[in-house]
This record gives C-alpha cells, sequence and structure tokens, in this order.
C-alpha cells in the first residue's frame, strides 16, 4: 500500500513538471525558401557581427493593426540571428513628437539605434536595413573624393559613362561622395578618407600632380583607375606607386562563345585570393580595359586582386573582330596579364593615424560606370574595392544580394506555346467537353 502511494506521488510529481513544461511556448523556425530568402543573407551576417560592441534596437513606429505583423516577419530575420537585436512596437499617436523629429509619415518607419546612433527606414527590405545597419558602423560618414576638372568620371553624371549609380551605392552604405577641383580648391580635405581619379583626359597640371603626391606621401588613400591610352601628367604619380602602365588592350578571342559582344570585354571568373575579392563569386565585366605592371624597387606591398585568364593577351594594334590576332613580334603580350593591383605600407610617421596605408590601381575605369555596373559582379567588385580602401575590413562584400529566383524568363517561342495551351485550346476544349455532355444527355 505504501509503494503505491508513493508511486502515485511520484506520478503526480512527474506529471506536474511535464504540464508545467508543456505550458511554455517554444517557437522553433526553418527556412525551406529556395535562396534562403527568409534568413539573412551572409553580407547581413557579416554587417550583425561587425557591430558586436553593444545591443542593437529597432523601434518600429507602426498603428496596431495588421502592419504590426508584417513589420514583424520582415524584421525577425536579424532577431533570430543575432539576440543583441531587439524589436519594439511604438504607437505613433501615443509619440506624436518622436513621430514629428523622425518624419515619419502614415505608413509609419523603424528606427535603428547603435551605440547612441540612429538611423530611420520606411522600407523594410533587408538591402534597405542592412544598409542603414553599415552606416551605423561608423560615427562619422567618411568623404570619398573624386578628383574633377580633367575629363574624368564625375559622381553626379547621369550618363552611362558617369558614376552617378556608383556614388548612390557608397552614399547607400555610409560614404559621402564629393567632387574636388584642384585647380580651384588647391588642398585635398583634411576629412577625405579616399581619393578617386577615374580616367582624366586632359593633363594635370604640375603643381596638380605634386599635390596628389604630397596627399600620398602623407598616408592618404587613393584609387586610381584608367584606361588604355596617355596618363595625362600622372606618371609621376605612377612611379611613386611603383606601377607601369602597359601599352595595348586586353581582348579575349573566346568572346563569341562568352557572349560578351566584342573581343575588347574582358572577363575575369576567378579572382586570386586576397581580402578584397575572397568573398566575390560572380564574373566581373571590364571593357577597353589594359594592364599593369609593378616595378621591382616599389616602396610598397603589392598584392594582384584582378587578373585575365590565360587566353587573353594585350592586343597593341588595331582593334578589328575580323583579323585579330596575336603577333608577339609586333608587341602583343599573352595572358594572364594583372589588372588590378593592391598596394599597401606603414603609415608615414606624420599621418593622423598609424593604421596601414593603402590604395589600388585598377587598369579599366569602365566597369564601375552606370553602362556596367550592374553587369553581373561589377557592383559587387566595386563596392569591396571602396570598402577595403576606407578600412571597412567587416564590411567587404556586403552587398544584399536580389532573390535568385524573384522573376520568371521566358522564351518567346514558349511564350506563343503557352498562348496557344490555355488561350486558345483549353477553352476550345472545355467548351468541346460541355457541348458533348449536353448533347449525351439531350439524347437520353
Amino acid at each position: 500500500m505504501r509503494a503505491s502511494h508513493l508511486l502515485s506521488i511520484v506520478l503526480i510529481v512527474v506529471i506536474a513538471v511535464l504540464a508545467g513544461a508543456l505550458s511554455q511556448r517554444y517557437a522553433v523556425s526553418a527556412d525551406w525558401t529556395y535562396g534562403n530568402r527568409n534568413s539573412l543573407a551572409a553580407a547581413s551576417a557579416r554587417v550583425l557581427a561587425a557591430l558586436d560592441d553593444g545591443p542593437i534596437t529597432f523601434t518600429a513606429y507602426v498603428y496596431p493593426g495588421p502592419q504590426r505583423d508584417r513589420v514583424r516577419a520582415r524584421l525577425s530575420r536579424y532577431t533570430r540571428a543575432d539576440r543583441s537585436v531587439t524589436l519594439t512596437f511604438r504607437d505613433p499617436a501615443r509619440h506624436p513628437q518622436q513621430v514629428r523629429t523622425l518624419g515619419i509619415g502614415e505608413d509609419g518607419a523603424v528606427q535603428l539605434r547603435y551605440q547612441g546612433r540612429s538611423q530611420t527606414v520606411s522600407d523594410y527590405s533587408e538591402e534597405s536595413v542592412t544598409n542603414a545597419l553599415q552606416r551605423l558602423s561608423t560615427d562619422t560618414r567618411q568623404w570619398v573624393v573624386f578628383l574633377t576638372g580633367h575629363g574624368e568620371r564625375a559622381p553626379d553624371d547621369k550618363s552611362s559613362g558617369g558614376y552617378s549609380e556608383l556614388a548612390a551605392a557608397l552614399d547607400a552604405q555610409g560614404m559621402t561622395t564629393r567632387t574636388l577641383n584642384l585647380a580651384e580648391a588647391a588642398a585635398i580635405p583634411d576629412n577625405a578618407a579616399l581619393l578617386v581619379i577615374a580616367s582624366p583626359q586632359r593633363d594635370l597640371l604640375p603643381g596638380e600632380v605634386q599635390l596628389i603626391r604630397a596627399y600620398v606621401d602623407a598616408g592618404g588613400s587613393l584609387l586610381w583607375a584608367d584606361d588604355p591610352g596617355p596618363r595625362y601628367g600622372l606618371v609621376p604619380l605612377a612611379q611613386s606607386l611603383g606601377i607601369h602602365w602597359q601599352r595595348g588592350t586586353l581582348v579575349y578571342p573566346d568572346y563569341r562563345k562568352l557572349g560578351t559582344g566584342h573581343p575588347a570585354i574582358a572577363l575575369v571568373a576567378n579572382y586570386p585570393h586576397t581580402p578584397i575579392t575572397d568573398h566575390l563569386n560572380q564574373l566581373s565585366l571590364f571593357p577597353f580595359a589594359g594592364a599593369l605592371d609593378t616595378l621591382a624597387d616599389s616602396p610598397w606591398k603589392t598584392n594582384v586582386f584582378l587578373r585575365s585568364t590565360t587566353r587573353s593577351w594585350l592586343e597593341t594594334g588595331a582593334l578589328d573582330k575580323a583579323s585579330l590576332t596575336y603577333e608577339p613580334d609586333k608587341g602583343d603580350r599573352a595572358g594572364p596579364l594583372d589588372m588590378g593591383i593592391a598596394l599597401t605600407r606603414s603609415t608615414p610617421g606624420n599621418a593622423p593615424d598609424a593604421r596601414q596605408q593603402r590604395a589600388a590601381v585598377i587598369a579599366d575605369s569602365d566597369f564601375m560606370a552606370n553602362g556596367h555596373l550592374s553587369n553581373l559582379g561589377n557592383r559587387a567588385l566595386a563596392l569591396s574595392v571602396f570598402q577595403w580602401l576606407t578600412h571597412r575590413d567587416a564590411q567587404i562584400a556586403v552587398d544584399v544580394a536580389e532573390a535568385p529566383d524573384a522573376s520568371l524568363q521566358i522564351a518567346p517561342a514558349r511564350i506563343r506555346l503557352l498562348w496557344w495551351v490555355f488561350v486558345l485550346m483549353l477553352p476550345l476544349a472545355l467548351l468541346a467537353i460541355g457541348l458533348t455532355r449536353w448533347w449525351l444527355r439531350r439524347r437520353r
């Protein structure tokens, strides 16, 4: 009797414990979508990992109702990925002062806060939220200064050869683009995080070249993207960087098979192992690119991050598709050839900080232009170069990709087939079946 009594007590306790455990709320989530579109992209995960010095708070000013559920679903990928990310809701009607201060409209918005800094977004897409987190990663907006006055590519130029799309992408990641005419300013701003020289078309004055060299000698970061042809007074800068521009244009004999449309569109499929390219996995296209050599007595440590394929060569003659042949006796050079070189060295003693000095030289400026930036991996590569040069190593190659199957592309022949089947044949078949059944019933 005593044993059965003890057994009953034990069973009651076990049932009570199990009931208490079952009364708790457990959430299990799994993302089975193609491309994991309901989970954070690897790029966004790297941004969150870089923000490890404090909590990240999302405050959603959204009216109670179904809209809150949609916002919670869109932002849950961040709260699931990192426990330091919290999401709270506020009723805009009860916080009118904050709503006016933040400029929030009727559709609501989310304020992101990190280490006392804040960003407000009304678009809850991953690209928008991740870009806002990138802007929160630094307490000052970095100036990327583009040299102008000599026909260079400009960040405010919206033509196919301009850099306006690149400037918009840099601004979304927390960099402020500015233009600089050295003939007018006679100095490079002290808050310039990076100076960009993008394919000048007229000679720079000797004084301008000297100002650029002094900026580099003092530890400034530099990106020089140029095309085959003359250097327009920048040969002394190339010498101080330990770089030599080879004569000619890179060509690819397999352009018809690859479908690039022209032999002078260089293709990079495999990137050397460098901090700039480690996270890149897409092809990049470089229209009318050149090639670079490094000088033996260069004071910089060089690291090639762009290199052409072995089947390419440097063409020194006319780019005639019909008669384009490799002729080494006329100066042509066989690939692989260096197209992009990263330069590093210890920061000079008079520099404002002790970080490693960085520069990059690319033998093509077209790949970042509006007409080519969206081609394959060009945008990701361009942003990686700028991130590395501005010492944002944790955010290199952070560019949230679009969903892999967001659009449906059907060949014209299949579209016509679908039209015949679903617009004509299927309705006629259904009509015939209906008329047949009606006729059979009438005969009974």
